[in-house]
């Protein structure tokens, strides 16, 4: 996705829904939005931060997306709240730590 290229920091590139609120992607910088995360970036991992911002637990500025009980693990975190605005992802990533289990 070059869509950043020729777009200022605060050019939205995707926007999320978790009900009636809306998150927003914008172009950003190195330190967060789509530019901090576009190595990463494929349909997958769209797909993830949806899932993660619509159905995920939310606690604060965090939506993450976790396995089933009895044991359950964080397997996605999106981070929202940036310079620009409170609604936009700051980053996304996949949680790889065992600190993230509730067992």
């Amino acid at each position: 996705m070059v869509i950043c290229k020729n777009n200022g920091r605060h050019h939205v590139v995707r926007t999320y829904f978790r009900g009636i609120h809306r998150y927003t992607l914008r172009c950003g910088t190195d330190t967060w939005g789509w530019k901090h995360i576009k190595h990463r970036w494929s349909r997958s991992f769209d797909n993830k931060i949806s899932n993660a911002i619509a159905d995920g637990r939310q606690v604060l500025n965090t939506f993450s997306i976790w396995t089933l009980p009895p044991c359950s693990r964080e397997t996605f975190r999106v981070l929202v709240s940036t310079p620009a605005a409170s609604n936009d992802v700051r980053t996304a990533y996949k949680v790889n730590s065992a600190a993230g289990t509730l067992c």
